[in-house]
C-alpha cells in the first residue's frame, strides 16, 4: 500500500511540474498581457508613437467621408492629407497621450470596463479651431492648383462652406483670407465629432459578446496556480510521514519547476514573443479593430521582454527555495524520522 502511494505522489510531483511551467507563464501573461500599461511603454521601445498620425488618418478619412454633416472639404481629404494634418497639428507630446488614451479605452473595453473603444478627438477639435487649424488650411491650399478668377469668387462668397473646388489663391489673397478662414474654422469645429467609436457600445454579458469566451479563459489562467497548490497538497498526504520527507517531496518538483521556468524565461524571449504576436494579431481581431489589433500585435517582442522579467524572478526565487529544500532535507536533517503533527 505504501508504494503504491508513493507512485501516485511521484505522478502528482510530475504532473506539478509539466504543469507548473505553462501555468506559471499564463499566469504572468493574464496579468500583464491585458493591461494598457504594458502596451504604452512597448510602443515606447518599439517607436509606434510615431506612426500614430498615419493609422489616426486612416480612421478619420473613413469615418469623415461617411459623415453627411460634415463639410465637403473634410470628407473630402484623403488618408495622406489627414495624417500631414494630424502631424502638423499636434505636438509628439499630445500625440502619445492621445494614443495613450486609446489604449485605456480598448484594454477598458477587454478588462470588461466600458462597452466600447472610443478614440477621443477632442485634441485634434481644438487644435483645429485655432491658430494651427489656419496654417494647416493655408498650408494645404498651396498645393492645390492655382485658382482661377471664378474659384477666387466662389472662395470669397463662401468659403469652405459648399461645393467648391479648393485652389492655391495669390499670396496676398491668402493673407486677406485668414481672419475668414479662422471663423469657417471655429464653424467646422463645432460640427466635428469629440470622438470615435472603433468598436461601438453594446450590452456587456451578452450572448453575442465576443469579450465572454475569453473573459472565461482568462479566469481559468488566473485560478490555475490552486490547481498547482492542490498538487502539492496530495504530494503531502500520499507520500510524507517526516519532515525531512516533506521537504524531498516538494523540493524536487520546486526545483525542477523554477529551473524549466527560469531557463526559458532567459532563452525563449523569441518564442513567447511569436505566441503572443499570434495570440494578439489571431485572436484579438476578434475583440479589436484589426488596425489596433495589427498595431498592438507588432510590440509582442517587447511585451514579451516585459512579460519574461517577472518571470524569470520568480522562477530563479521558485528554483532557490526548491534547492534549499532538497539540500536541507538530504544533507542536514538526521535520517530518523519526524512525524509530521
Amino acid at each position: 500500500m505504501r508504494e503504491i502511494l508513493k507512485t501516485l505522489a511521484a505522478l502528482c510531483a510530475v504532473l506539478f511540474i509539466l504543469a507548473g511551467v505553462p501555468t506559471w507563464y499564463l499566469f504572468n501573461i493574464e496579468r500583464q498581457a491585458f493591461s494598457s500599461a504594458t502596451y504604452e511603454q512597448a510602443f515606447e521601445d518599439q517607436g509606434l508613437y510615431d506612426r500614430m498620425p498615419a493609422l489616426l488618418a486612416n480612421t478619420l478619412s473613413t469615418t469623415l467621408s461617411q459623415n453627411g454633416n460634415m463639410p465637403p472639404f473634410l470628407r473630402e481629404l484623403s488618408a495622406e492629407e489627414w495624417q500631414t494634418t494630424i502631424s502638423t497639428l499636434l505636438p509628439p507630446e499630445e500625440l502619445r497621450a492621445m494614443t495613450n488614451q486609446t489604449l485605456d479605452s480598448a484594454f477598458d473595453y477587454l478588462n470588461f470596463k466600458s462597452n466600447s473603444v472610443i478614440v477621443s478627438l477632442l485634441p485634434i477639435k481644438a487644435k483645429l479651431a485655432g491658430e494651427g487649424g489656419v496654417n494647416v488650411i493655408r498650408e494645404f491650399l498651396r498645393t492645390q492648383p492655382e485658382c482661377t478668377i471664378e474659384q477666387l469668387a466662389q472662395m470669397g462668397l463662401g468659403f469652405l462652406g459648399g461645393n467648391i473646388a479648393l485652389c492655391n489663391p495669390p499670396e496676398e489673397a491668402i493673407g486677406l483670407l485668414a481672419p475668414f478662414i479662422q471663423s469657417q474654422l471655429q464653424a467646422i469645429s463645432a460640427a466635428f465629432p469629440n470622438e470615435i467609436a472603433l468598436v461601438p457600445g453594446g450590452e456587456s454579458g451578452a450572448p453575442n459578446d465576443p469579450r465572454q469566451q475569453l473573459q472565461w479563459v482568462r479566469s481559468a489562467v488566473v485560478f490555475s496556480p490552486f490547481f498547482l497548490f492542490l498538487l502539492l497538497l496530495a504530494i503531502a498526504v500520499l507520500a510524507v510521514r517526516s519532515l525531512q520527507e516533506l521537504f524531498l517531496w516538494w523540493g524536487w518538483p520546486l526545483l525542477i519547476t523554477g529551473t524549466l521556468s527560469l531557463l526559458i524565461a532567459l532563452v525563449g524571449a523569441p518564442l513567447i514573443g511569436w505566441f503572443l504576436q499570434f495570440l494578439i494579431q489571431t485572436q484579438g481581431a476578434v475583440f479589436l479593430p484589426i488596425m489596433l489589433a495589427s498595431t498592438i500585435g507588432e510590440t509582442a517582442s517587447a511585451v514579451a521582454r516585459q512579460i519574461l522579467v517577472p518571470i524569470a524572478i520568480q522562477a530563479f526565487v521558485i528554483a532557490l527555495i526548491g534547492l534549499i529544500m532538497v539540500v536541507v532535507g538530504t544533507f542536514f536533517m538526521k535520517r530518523e524520522r519526524y512525524v509530521v503533527t
